[in-house]
């Protein structure tokens, strides 16, 4: 595992972004692991996880006009990494998110935030079915914005119709998913520290269940 990832995935256990135990999914799944970014409800933590955004728009030189956060997660996330983005590399970055009802007085419209054109990089916290980048990709190119990119922080790498959402995403939209850890690196960590290994079978048995190919 390259230590960017795992520094990562350290840094969601510490702060108990990620956690191991029985939990009951909304989709009515049980599943050994739970993964919430809505616990960076603090500067510091909201800082440090989108540095971690940041670091990899950077390195990856993720071509984009500004980034598209989706209401609600997505409101903090865009306009905490464009941040970082300028604290961390000097980039100036515009960002945008969407409201869930168009406002029909004062500043009219389904978006908050910069102009919304050119090419925009989509950006959440997980990417479960899809179906939230896909409403994304929807209002975005409605609007005549091109998307060809999106970047969460983890991709839990489950079934979508058939295969893997992400990689539904990418053969029906031609979406690139970008994340800084999925399924599989948590697996590994888990295998690799003896203070987890007792979640390895459940993680299997989940592995095996619902992941996508």
């Amino acid at each position: 595992m390259f230590d960017k990832k795992q520094e990562f995935i350290e840094f969601t256990i510490n702060e108990n972004i990620l956690r191991f135990g029985d939990f009951t999914l909304k989709s009515g799944r049980r599943s050994p692991y739970f993964f919430n970014t809505g616990l960076c409800n603090n500067g510091k933590l909201l800082s440090e996880l989108t540095s971690y955004y940041a670091d990899y728009i950077h390195d990856h030189s993720l071509n984009y006009n500004f980034i598209f956060g989706p209401a609600y997660k997505g409101i903090t996330l865009c306009s905490s990494i464009s941040q970082s983005l300028f604290n961390k590399y000097s980039a100036i970055t515009n960002y945008a998110f969407n409201r869930k009802e168009a406002k029909t007085h004062g500043d009219k419209g389904n978006f908050v935030g910069c102009e919304i054109k050119g090419k925009a990089l989509i950006v959440d916290d997980v990417i479960s079915s899809g179906s939230s980048i896909i409403e994304s990709y929807n209002l975005l190119t409605s609007h005549n914005v091109e998307c060809t990119d999106i970047l969460v922080a983890f991709n839990r790498m489950e079934i979508g119709d058939k295969l893997m959402a992400s990689t539904e995403i990418t053969n029906n939209y031609n979406i690139e998913t970008h994340y800084l850890i999925n399924l599989e690196d948590i697996y590994e960590y888990v295998k690799s520290n003896n203070n987890y290994k007792k979640y390895i079978q459940a993680m299997e048995e989940y592995i095996s269940k619902y992941k996508g190919c």
